[in-house]
């Protein structure tokens, strides 16, 4: 086998008119493509899971489970849900075409379909397709190479401070690799949401409150800023996974710290709240322009802060996971997080 042939991307064809099968070959075939054919979404879904093709051209109106139950599926198997789905399909109504898409396909092409426009928009989606693989590929590359040196400085600061003392230049180097520390296990969450399971457990709250608290000062300490903790002693364990509650209370004592005043205290606390169990975190601090923006993907008030955008993100798909309800005040300097939890019986 050369190394063309290897390379050949697949195409999955899924359609139960023979005529239309073999128009799509017509097409394809002489591109290069290697293809591959089902004529139910069933038998295109066992298809899909051995072969792992580069792209599907699927059918919608089809015997047993219509194309959008079958790209529904698809995008429900972890192995198969970035695969590009192109709907191909006699029904022509804006709201079919908005089916397609909210149940996962990239593209729409409608019956009696033209031969140059299903090559050109199969390169396209192909095309773009391989780039976010490679792209991820990178990511994931690049990912595991920052976490070695980080391990290797913050090693070397340890030492240096049992050898000759703190100082505040060794300070100011491990704020900083903590920093960079927040950057590396929000992306590390990014990329494995889909792929882990992330188990929820009962979790002391309190405690745990504390351990981010400690971990936190270095970073807190490079502003003058320090932690006033109030606890109610009503409230003890939430039901969440660690790591994932980690990442909503390291991003927002993160932001409470980025944008709070120097020589403040940040206030973080635990109250019952209409049944539920508060978490609340505040500072004083710069006051958010826009509450409703903060939480969409990669947006930050200041472009020129450091960090990418993804923390609050990543806050607000863990608290829609585990019904978790997000209050935010920002007002007269003041800003304050609460999160709400359903206290577990």
């Amino acid at each position: 086998m050369t190394q063309s042939e290897i390379l050949r991307p697949k195409i999955l064809l899924v359609d139960d008119t023979p005529e239309n099968l073999a128009l799509l070959q017509e097409t394809l075939e002489p591109a290069g493509y290697e293809l591959f054919i089902a004529t139910t979404g069933e038998k295109a879904l066992e298809i899909a899971s051995i072969i792992k093709p580069d792209i599907i051209l699927l059918d919608i109106m089809m015997p047993g489970i219509n194309g959008y139950e079958t790209c529904k599926k698809l995008k429900k198997d972890r192995e198969l849900k970035d695969i590009p789905v192109i709907f191909l399909s006699a029904l022509n109504s804006p709201e079919d075409k908005v089916k397609a898409f909210e149940t996962g396909g990239v593209d729409y092409i409608s019956k009696p379909f033209n031969h140059m426009e299903v090559l050109a928009r199969v390169k396209a989606h192909l095309t773009t397709s391989e780039m976010i693989k490679s792209m991820n590929h990178l990511i994931k590359k690049a990912f595991h190479e920052i976490y070695t040196p980080l391990g290797i400085i913050d090693t070397g600061v340890e030492m240096q401070i049992l050898e000759y003392g703190d100082t505040e230049y060794l300070e100011s180097i491990k704020a900083a690799s903590r920093s960079l520390h927040m950057i590396y296990e929000d992306i590390y969450y990014s990329l494995k949401k889909e792929i882990s399971k992330f188990e929820p457990e009962p979790v002391e709250l309190e405690g745990f409150i504390k351990s981010r608290i400690k971990y936190f000062s270095v970073i807190a300490k490079t502003k003058n800023m320090s932690f006033e903790t109030e606890f109610n002693s009503t409230v003890s364990s939430v039901f969440i996974n660690p790591a994932e509650l980690q990442r909503v209370i390291d991003n927002t004592i993160s932001n409470a710290i980025k944008y709070g005043y120097e020589n403040t205290k940040i206030k973080i606390g635990t109250k019952k709240i209409n049944g539920k169990i508060g978490l609340y975190i505040q500072n004083r601090g710069k006051t958010i322009k826009d509450k409703h923006k903060i939480f969409l993907q990669l947006y930050r008030e200041e472009e020129d802060s450091m960090g990418l955008g993804l923390g609050l993100d990543i806050v607000r798909m863990i608290c829609k996971k585990y019904n978790i309800d997000i209050k935010v005040d920002s007002k007269d300097n003041v800003t304050t997080f609460t999160y709400c939890f359903k206290e577990e019986k």
